[in-house]
This record gives structure tokens, C-alpha cells and sequence, in this order.
């Protein structure tokens, strides 16, 4: 430490000349204040000193030799403040006090002491001459290092967050919420309790809310995705950004901030100031507090490229399932030429009997319509089966809609019965009652039963059982409709379990290595599962879960 500097040499010399924790301190409180004092030092930890210029004697509050780490009973305490500073800070303090001393003025500074432990501390100190009596100086000290260390935290966090506010390839926006918080409050006091329904019925109340949602920082990610190249277009509210189709992923990000949930993420279309639309994901971290905190930090990832990419694929599967489809009526071909046969043939004796009927001498009119009724009756089965025919032969987009599973099944039935009956293989169906209908497309899901029931069929071609017996089932279990087929077979090798689902595998000598491959795809787009495993008795088990209407409101797979 620089002691050139007069000012601040006499005042070492001074310091040096103290006698002690026995000197006599400077009177700044009557005797029956210290305790108090004390009392109150302890509280706020803030230490007091004081110095006589004229006596030399120097005074620390039991507090100051607390802050500093001393015992007022070690030889270290006749040293005082000036054996603890930091050396990194012992000029800057120096130069600081001879300031304070030729000035008279208020001192005021911050530096590091290093207690006699080795400990490094950042202390706080301000004071002043009394005006008064000029020769005395008081001051107080304050240990402020926890401060200055959180401090360094959060100017380190938010550079960091400065630094992926900016740099991230996503799109960030710092919106101020405060706006929404009224509207929430009176639909409360309006007695609404279901917010995701009232949104629903109320989209207004979404698109009022959208305009409470002010628009406070973006990046320049933002910027390129959202706007013209012109960041104030976008510090405005949130309402031109958001098509009518994802009024309600706005609204169910509400309503996840009002019940505390941690974040919410979705995919949704969104608006660029140019009125074009493009496919994002939306996603937004709540803090504990939720609608409380009035500004949230919300990102947003273009997925166009992605959205695209699994449309194609889509296309791709689409184009597999045809060809699959293809495969497997050209399989069943006898079957379907029997399911045709049977109504024409009925058709051709019925009409028959209707021509019998009519050259008699007495013609037997009511013989005639019960013969046209059921002539009637056996074209339009005739045409439903072409009808299903050309479903599964046509390529089309996927149609979804609510749908008995049971009946799916009892239409794949229909298709497989003559194919079944030449293999000498029994086709049963056990159906629970009143299942619960699932959203699907009709044609995948009978071609996923078809595909897996002739498969089964197949695996029992040369099987040793006694019997050949393929057992359909479905029950409704935990929100899902299970569909089950279970076989009589010789089972899976367990080296191929784990290989069944890849494309192009297959044990079939004229096999594609597609049809399961394909089911799995059906399947996962239903927004459900399918397992394969031995039975434990006989045979192999095919296990599907596909999830119920009700269920499929809260499931991320609604689309198939």
C-alpha cells in the first residue's frame, strides 16, 4: 500500500498509536444507549468505529470486530483496519481516505479485507467528520459479500440469458401478461369454473386476451420469422400472430399458467406480419407463481420443414398400406369371390322362382314381392361387398371418424370366412358388449385385422395341434379398446420377437416384410400400440390398444 500521501500517513501513524482495546472511546452514546446500540449493530450487522484525530484513540463496535474476523483481546486488534485490506485494493483505499481527509467530505467505499483466517470479505464503509467537533471521525461498516456475490450471479445469468436471447436459433418473445390478469379475474367473479369449455364456446374472450398480451422484447430470430426485417412491427400485441385455428393452444396456455402447471408446449399454426402462415412450436415455461408474474418468456421453433417431411412420409406409408392392401386381396381372392357368389346366386333363384311364380294359371302376387324383397336385399349385400372391395383397393386419404370396433371386426371377418374355411382354420369372436367406438379410419383398421389374422392362419398351415383355431377378442380396459388375436400355432422363435416390426423381415418364403411394418404405422397413427408375444400355453398372442373416444381428448394423437 502506497504511504507517500501525507494525509493518509498521518492517519496510519494515528492509528498506530492507539492503546488498545482499554483506551478510552469516543463519547458518541451515553453509557445506558450501548447495550441497545449493541443490540441493534447485532441486528443489521453494521460494525461502527470511530476516530479521534486529537487523541489518536480509535473505537470498534464488538459488531466491526465481528465483521472483520478479530478478537478485541489479540494483538491484531491494536492493528486495526489497515493490516486486513486486501493488497488488489489497499492503494484505491488509501487514496480514498487521504481524499476524505483533505476534503472533509463524506467517505464512501467498498474494498476486500482478508481476516486473520485467510477468509476474503467484501465490506461497505461510509463516514464522516463531526461538524461539530471537526477532530473526530465516525463511520460504519457493512459486510456486503454475499450482496456482491449474488450480484455476479445475476448479471452472469442474465448475460447468459442475454446470450441465448439472442444467439438461439429459436424464436424468443418477452411478453408482458399483466393485461390478461383483469379479464381472468371478472370471468372468475362471473362464477366461470371450466376455462378450457368457455374458451371453446367464447373464442372472442381468447381473441381479447391475445390483445391484453403485449409484446416487449423479440430477437433477431424473431424478427426473421415473424417480421419485414423491422423489429418494432412486432412490440405490439400478440394478436395478429395467431391464426383462428390455434385460438385454443393460446387458450389452453392460459388456462396451463392459471393452474400452475410448469410449461406448456404445443404445435400449432402461426402468422407472420405478412399475413402468411407457417407450422411452430409453441412453448412457454411458467414460473411457481403463474398468472401472479406478469412477464413470461415464450419460444417459438419454425417446423415447417419437419410438418413437411412426416406429410410425405405419411404419403409414403400410405403408398406401403395400398400396396399391402393389394397383396392381400389378391390373397383373398377366392374368399372374395365366394362373398360375391353367395348374393348373386341368391339373387339368380330368387328371380327364378319370381318368373315360376308369375306363369302360374293364378299368379301368387305376395310369393312374388317376398321373392323382390329379398332379391333387393341380396344386391345391396352384393354392392356392400364390392363396396369394401373397392375401399381397400382404392388409395384414398385417410377418413377419420367415430367407429365401432366391433363392427370393424365383424367386416374383416366377412372378408376372411371363405379364405378361413379353405385352410381349415375356425374363426371366433369374442366381443365385449357395449364397447366404447374409437377414432379411426375404417379401412386401416380392417386391414390391420385382415394382415393379422391371415398371418395367423398362415403360421398354423403346418402346425402339429389338433386344432386350428384363431380367437379374436376385445374388451375395454383403462381407457383403450384391447383387441386381442390369439392362434393355435407353433409360436414366434424368440430371436425374431424383437425383429418382427422392421421392414423387409420376414420367415415367409414369399414374404415382403411389409405387412406388420404397416400395422405398427395404422396402429401408432390411432394413437395406440401393438405388442406380439408367445402365449404361455400355445401359439402366439397379438395385442393392440387403441385408444377410446373419451380418452382420446386428452391424448397428444388425435389425428390419425
Amino acid at each position: 500500500m502506497s504511504r507517500s500521501n501525507e494525509g493518509f500517513g498521518a492517519w496510519l501513524r494515528l492509528f498506530r498509536k492507539q492503546a488498545g482495546p482499554q483506551s478510552p472511546p469516543v463519547n458518541l452514546k451515553a453509557a445506558t444507549d450501548a447495550a441497545y446500540l449493541a443490540e441493534i449493530q447485532s441486528l443489521t450487522q453494521t460494525g461502527s468505529l470511530a476516530w479521534n484525530f486529537a487523541t489518536g484513540s480509535v473505537h470498534w463496535s464488538a459488531e466491526t470486530y465481528r465483521i472483520c474476523g478479530v478478537d478485541p483481546e489479540a494483538a491484531l486488534s491494536r492493528e486495526l483496519i489497515l493490516d486486513l485490506v486486501h493488497p488488489d485494493d489497499a492503494k484505491s483505499f488509501g487514496e480514498a481516505v487521504d481524499a476524505a481527509i483533505k476534503s472533509r467530505t463524506r467517505f464512501d467505499h467498498e474494498l476486500r479485507i482478508v481476516r486473520p483466517n485467510r477468509d476474503v470479505r467484501t465490506i461497505h464503509m461510509v463516514g464522516r467528520f463531526l461538524v461539530e467537533k471537526p477532530e473526530q471521525f465516525v463511520g460504519a461498516m457493512t459486510d456486503v459479500t454475499e450482496r456482491r456475490l449474488e450480484e455476479e450471479a445475476r448479471r452472469t445469468s442474465d448475460f447468459h440469458y442475454r446470450n441465448m436471447f439472442v444467439a438461439l436459433a429459436a424464436a424468443f418473445w418477452e411478453l408482458d401478461f399483466s393485461g390478461v390478469t383483469p379479464i381472468l379475474r371478472k370471468l372468475k367473479q362471473q362464477g366461470v369454473k371450466d376455462l378450457p369449455r368457455y374458451f371453446a364456446d367464447n373464442p372472442e374472450v381468447v381473441r381479447e386476451m391475445m390483445r391484453a398480451t403485449r409484446v416487449i422484447d423479440v430477437n433477431d430470430q424473431a424478427v426473421a420469422l415473424f417480421g419485414r426485417g423491422n423489429k418494432e412491427e412486432l412490440l405490439t400485441n400478440v394478436e395478429p400472430f395467431w391464426s383462428d385455428s390455434s385460438l385454443q393452444v393460446y387458450a389452453a396456455s392460459v388456462v396451463a399458467s392459471v393452474r400452475r402447471t410448469p410449461g406448456f408446449s404445443a404445435e400449432t399454426r402461426l402468422r407472420r406480419i405478412d399475413g402468411t402462415e407457417f407450422d411452430g412450436l409453441f412453448t412457454v415455461s411458467f414460473p411457481p407463481e403463474g398468472v401472479a408474474t406478469s412477464k413470461f418468456l415464450i419460444a417459438v421453433i419454425d417446423i415447417s420443414e419437419r410438418v413437411n417431411a412426416q406429410a410425405a412420409l405419411r404419403n409414403l406409408q400410405a403408398e406401403l398400406a395400398h400396396a399391402a392392401r393389394l397383396s392381400t386381396l389378391g390373397e383373398l381372392a377366392a374368399s372374395i369371390a365366394h362373398e360375391v357368389n353367395q348374393p348373386l346366386a341368391a339373387i339368380t333363384t330368387n328371380a327364378s322362382a319370381s318368373v315360376r311364380w308369375l306363369d302360374r294359371p293364378q299368379p301368387n302376387l305376395e310369393e312374388v314381392k317376398t321373392l323382390a324383397a329379398r332379391i333387393a336385399a341380396d344386391a345391396r349385400r352384393a354392392a356392400d361387398i364390392i363396396s369394401r372391395i373397392r375401399d381397400m383397393a382404392t388409395r384414398r386419404t385417410t377418413e377419420t371418424a367415430a367407429l365401432s370396433v366391433a363392427s370393424v371386426i365383424a367386416e374383416s371377418a366377412a372378408f376372411l370366412r371363405h379364405d378361413m374355411e379353405a385352410q381349415r382354420v375356425s374363426l371366433v369372436l369374442d366381443l365385449a358388449p357395449d364397447l366404447p367406438v374409437v377414432m379411426g379410419d375404417r379401412t386401416q383398421l380392417q386391414q390391420v385385422v385382415v394382415n393379422l389374422a391371415m398371418n395367423a392362419a398362415q403360421a398354423m398351415a403346418h402346425a402339429t395341434t389338433g386344432q386350428r383355431r384363431i380367437v379374436v377378442g376385445a374388451r375395454h380396459l383403462d381407457g383403450n379398446v384391447v383387441v386381442t388375436i390369439d392362434d393355435d400355432g407353433p409360436g414366434i422363435p424368440e430371436e425374431h420377437l424383437e425383429r418382427l416390426f422392421q421392414s423387409f423381415f420376414t420367415t415367409k418364403e414369399n414374404g415382403m416384410g411389409i405387412g406388420l411394418p404397416i400395422c405398427r404405422t395404422i396402429v401408432e397413427a390411432h394413437g395406440g400400440q401393438i405388442r406380439i408375444e408367445n402365449r404361455a400355453s400355445v401359439g402366439a398372442r397379438v395385442t393392440i390398444w387403441l385408444p377410446a373416444k373419451a380418452a382420446i381428448g386428452a391424448s397428444p394423437h388425435t389425428n390419425v
